[in-house]
């Protein structure tokens, strides 16, 4: 059967019913329980169109026998005039007047308007708190722990439509405080509802990488709210805020270009990563890429996330391999220090740099690969970037610049490295005992890095211990777990013992 666009809530009920007689052999509405919704609807041909089949005429129809309105209104009309005036300017109404200003109208004190709304309320929950509380329970029922505004008005006008009209606004209030349901931003939501939003507040930091973008999921799973309607609203009233398609902390251009580059997957020009983007002014772009630690330069014109590599320029040293090999195991550096540099707009120093590592091995004009690169072993007590603990355990120091808490690496000496179990084209990842719960550091050393090893990840630890730029910060050199210690009191500049 294919669905026709034409169906009435009507029309569909009696083809509904249909076919619980014909497939499933119905007799009474009892046998309807029996049977799967979701299957009579596809035999029904109703499938495609059940979304457009809305209820409200039959639950319009069905208000007729609910009085909820009537009742909680005629308890209030039993009222004397300063009461009813209160219920209806106060204690019933979306912007409760204050007690000063009804004192002022009534010729009383604030007092005595408060003692008079504590009467009130004690009369109303003696006489409606069993009908506001019916109604509360078929309201969350109809609309769980959140709602449009459009639909939640929608059904709470159903459960008030018998009200006066001069009492509706204190029915639909009380409904709602009844049942803890308040108007956020875009959305209605309960008690519960609001407690996600803190969470989701509070929490959404720690699922959230370098550019601010949020593990949706994880955060969802960890705030309880898997499954929770209106999640978006939920985000939004949390202050978080979705850019192309994922939610983020802020809206700033590094989580844009973060997220245009992953959508692009591969690295790209300045040009094309601010349309994916959608930045019209691309003026600065070039400076972002190039000053921020989560983006690397590839060739002259092309930026990726550093992710994608070990080496903003790793590049440079791919061309000069490339060269290598394609020479037979040895090219000229005349030639590489003429062409590599206009290629990925780097100085010819640059390029000298790298061929004086030990990843190659130069001979006059002469420059091949080192298939093997080896370094001798160096004495930690002689490393210039050490001091000492009292028992004797290594502690790396260095002055924290604002580099570091961008994210960029510290540069270490051989010795650190080697302490640390790292060799030549080696890493590992060693977790901070002290503080705890940030990043773990990683060591890597790489035979065609002309700086040497160098210690990453640092930026977590630093930042939870409360460094700032120009400070010296000291770390404990254990293999099993670092320490970054509160101050260097203690230390000495000669190993304990010697």
């Amino acid at each position: 059967m294919s669905p026709t666009p034409d169906y009435d809530y009507h029309d569909a009920i009696e083809r509904l019913l249909g076919c619980a007689v014909l497939f499933h052999g119905a007799e009474t509405l009892a046998d309807l329980a029996d049977i799967d919704i979701a299957t009579l609807l596809e035999q029904s041909g109703l499938g495609d169109a059940a979304g457009n089949l809305e209820f409200i005429a039959a639950a319009d129809a069905l208000r007729a026998e609910i009085q909820i309105g009537r009742e909680f209104a005629s308890v209030l009309e039993g009222m004397d005039e300063r009461r009813r005036t209160i219920a209806r300017r106060r204690t019933f109404a979306r912007e409760p007047a204050k007690l000063a200003d009804l004192g002022d109208r009534f010729g009383v004190s604030r007092e005595r308007v408060r003692q008079l709304e504590v009467r009130l309320r004690w009369e109303v929950e003696k006489a409606a708190s069993e009908t506001v509380g019916r109604a509360a329970a078929w309201l969350e029922k109809a609309v769980g722990v959140a709602a449009r505004p459009e639909k939640f008005e929608k059904i709470l006008g159903l459960l008030v439509g018998d009200a006066p009209p001069g009492w509706r606004t204190a029915v639909e209030v009380a409904i709602m405080n009844a049942g803890g349901y308040e108007h956020l931003d875009g959305v209605v939501g309960t008690e519960v509802f609001r407690v996600l939003i803190q969470r989701a507040q509070s929490l959404a930091p720690g699922f959230a990488n370098d550019a601010g973008v949020i593990d949706e999921d994880a955060l969802r799973e960890r705030i309880g709210a898997v499954g929770v309607p209106e999640w978006d609203a939920l985000a939004h009233n949390a202050g978080l805020v979705r850019v192309m398609g994922r939610l983020v902390l802020r809206d700033t251009r590094r989580a844009r270009v973060y997220l245009a580059l992953r959508e692009i997957g591969e690295s790209s020009r300045r040009d094309l990563i601010a349309r994916a983007a959608g930045l019209n002014d691309n003026s600065s772009l070039s400076s972002l890429l190039s000053s921020d630690p989560l983006f690397a330069r590839f060739t002259k014109d092309k930026w990726g996330l550093s992710e994608w590599t070990d080496d903003p320029y790793e590049g440079v040293v791919d061309a000069i391999m490339k060269r290598i090999e394609e020479g037979g195991g040895e090219t000229s550096v005349t030639s590489l220090v003429e062409d590599i540099p206009a290629r990925f707009e780097v100085l010819p120093a640059t390029v000298r740099n790298y061929l004086g590592t030990r990843k190659f091995e130069v001979d006059g004009d002469v420059v091949r690969m080192v298939a093997a690169p080896v370094a001798p072993v160096r004495d930690i007590g002689e490393a210039r970037d050490v001091v000492w603990a009292a028992d004797g355990t290594p502690v790396l120091r260095f002055l924290v610049g604002i580099h570091h808490l961008k994210g960029n690496s510290q540069k270490v000496s051989v010795a650190v490295a080697q302490h640390l179990g790292v060799g030549l084209d080696g890493s590992v990842k060693i977790p901070f005992r002290h503080p705890r719960g940030v990043d773990a550091a990683s060591v890597i050393w790489r035979s065609y890095d002309p700086n040497g090893p160098e210690m990453g990840r640092l930026r977590e630890a630093l930042l939870e211990c409360g460094l700032q730029p120009g400070e010296e910060a000291f770390v404990l050199l254990r293999p099993d777990g670092l320490r970054l210690l509160d101050d260097g009191s203690g230390l000495s500049a000669e190993k304990p013992g010697v």
